[in-house]
This record gives C-alpha cells, structure tokens and sequence, in this order.
C-alpha cells in the first residue's frame, strides 16, 4: 500500500468526541447551563461508566463519567489520574464498520473489532438500547485523540428531532485542538492515517482534514498566538486534546444564552466565543458562526 495514501476514505469524518468528567451530574448541569439539551443519562452495560449525550444531526458530544465504580472502565479512571478531565477520545465514523476493520487490517494497523457496546437509555416511554460496533487501534495510530471508530446499529434511537435543538444554537462539531510539545513527532502517524494529502503543516503545528471536521494539532509554543484570550490554566501540563470548536447558527443569539446563564465566556476579536476549560470540566470550547 502506498504509505502516502492512507486510509481516509475509510473515515468520513468525527461521529463524537468524549468528554470525561468526575462528576458525571455536575457535568451535565455545567452543560445545560451553556445551553445543551442533554440526553437522558445512559449506561454502559457491564461497566463502570454512565454517559449523556448532545446529539446534532451528523455529530455529538458524549459526556461520561463514573456511575459503578466496582465495574471496569476501559481505563478511563487512570487516564484522568494522568492527563485530568475534559476531551479524552475522539471517535470517527465509517459507512460500514465490517469493510472498514478488513481495510484497516489489510492496511496493517492493529486493530481490534468490531467490538458490541451497548448502554440502557431510561425514556418516559421504558428502556430502550442503542446497539454500536466499535474498532479499537491498539499500535498508537492516532496519538493525541486516543481514536477509536464508532458505527450506529440503531441510530434511530439516539437521533429523536427534540434532541436535536439547542438553547445556545449549535448545529455541528467543526472540529477540535490539541496539545504537543512538538506536533511535527506524530505527523508521520497521521499521514499513515489519513495520506499526506490531508496533513498539513504550518509555524503552529500539525492540522488534519477529515471530511468536514478540521483537526488542529498545536505546538505548546504557538497556543498564545493561535489563542490568545485562551487563559493559561487551561493548557494541561501534558500533550492532549485541549477543546472543541461548534458551529451555531447565530453567534448572538449563543452569547445571549450564555450571558444570561451567567457563563463566563471571551467574546474574541475574531468574532468567536470561548468558554474555559473551568464552565466546561476540562474541555475549551470555542463558538463561531456557520
């Protein structure tokens, strides 16, 4: 296989991201507050962790946290010991997970899958259960993500038209950024991912292409110039995903929401808005238009 193809066309894009949190309920409250309609709260069967979602019509974020703590985790409890709360995995979406896991072996990546997760969701209506398969990279091919893939068995479930509209606006994940001390060491990794045609470089580090997702992976030294409102408590003392950055419909329409709310929030002079990682529980995350 030409190691500058990659596989991108096996992945269409982000399905979600993960945002791990302590304290599942004050997590979930925080997002309320910023405008989210949440999910009921989920589980994961036969394990540790518990979830809410903020579903979109393409994308979503995912909130977890611990809710059986004598149950496995993945580990997850250790990857917050080590690197603390906010955007812990990334998943990407395929349009068919068994053609997807043969492609990927083929490609030689060490993979594992797909794997059945399915998590009880209480409705008014009764219990209900969405069913995903799962491929799980074991040799570090996506470092800074912790990526993995996730693919829908009953999306019809997880997708309800009330989940899909929120107070502040938002539509879509347009991407998300990263943290490297020097993000020009894992750009091999990535090209071998996704082709040298979908990596880019530029003073501030290393970004991704994926479908309609962009995907910045930022030098330590650079974050001041690329976020310069962005408050120096919020850059994690390792290299990891920082924030997320959310399309919304009408930009004041979110910062009346937010304001409202009593969020505090920067009102950039790029016309975005960014939330700390302090509103959040680990995670930045930045508002723009579209």
């Amino acid at each position: 296989m030409d190691n500058g193809a990659g596989v991108s066309d096996v992945l269409l894009g982000i399905d979600h991201l993960v945002h791990a949190v302590d304290d599942l309920e004050s997590c979930a409250a925080a997002f309320r507050k910023l405008g989210f309609t949440l999910t009921p709260r989920g589980r994961h069967r036969n394990m540790a962790t518990g979830n809410y979602c903020i579903m979109f019509p393409d994308d979503y974020i995912e909130l977890m946290g611990i809710v059986a703590p004598d149950k496995p985790d993945r580990g997850l409890r250790d990857r917050m010991a080590a690197q603390g709360q906010g955007l812990d995995r990334c998943a990407f979406a395929v349009a068919d997970v068994d053609a997807a896991f043969a492609t990927l072996s083929a490609a030689g990546f060490r993979t594992r899958g797909p794997l059945d997760l399915r998590r009880p969701l209480e409705l008014p209506e009764g219990e209900v259960e969405p069913r995903f398969r799962l491929i799980q990279f074991d040799g570090g091919e996506m470092p800074l993500l912790n990526g993995f893939i996730c693919y829908h068995d009953t999306p019809e479930i997880t997708r309800r038209p009330d989940w899909l509209k929120h107070a502040n606006g938002v539509t879509r994940i347009v991407g998300l950024f990263a943290l490297a001390d020097k993000a020009a060491d894992v750009q091999p990794q990535w090209e071998r991912v996704l082709g040298r045609s979908a990596v880019t470089t530029s003073d501030a580090g290393v970004h991704l292409t994926l479908g309609k997702h962009r995907i910045d992976l930022i030098d330590r030294g650079a974050f001041p110039t690329v976020l310069p409102e962005l408050p120096v408590d919020d850059l994690p003392k390792v290299d990891r995903m920082v924030g997320m950055v959310l399309a919304v419909d009408d930009i004041a329409v979110t910062k009346d929401v937010l304001a409202k709310n009593g969020v505090r929030f920067i009102a950039q002079q790029d016309g975005t808005l960014l939330v700390p990682a302090s509103e959040t529980g680990g995670s930045v995350i930045v508002f723009m238009a579209g």
